[in-house]
């Protein structure tokens, strides 16, 4: 695990999963990449395997700024 880029496809994915009510906890990280391989969400399912958890939660707090901004 390590830092790896966050991509508008990775922010946008996981807004999906986020929205989805599927995961118990937003940074069950896990969870995000079991429900991203469910939902076919690949990019996100890879970013979640290799982020290690500082970029993961920053990934999260990004896809929770999108609705901020609508």
């Amino acid at each position: 695990m390590t830092r790896v880029p966050i991509t508008d496809d990775v922010v946008e994915q996981l807004r999906e999963v986020l929205d989805a009510g599927v995961l118990d906890d937003e940074f069950n990280y896990m969870g995000a990449q079991f429900a991203a391989q469910d939902m076919n969400h690949e990019e996100l399912a890879e970013f979640v395997y290799e982020a290690d958890a500082a970029t993961y939660y920053e990934a999260v707090q990004r896809a929770k700024d999108l609705d901020d901004g609508d």
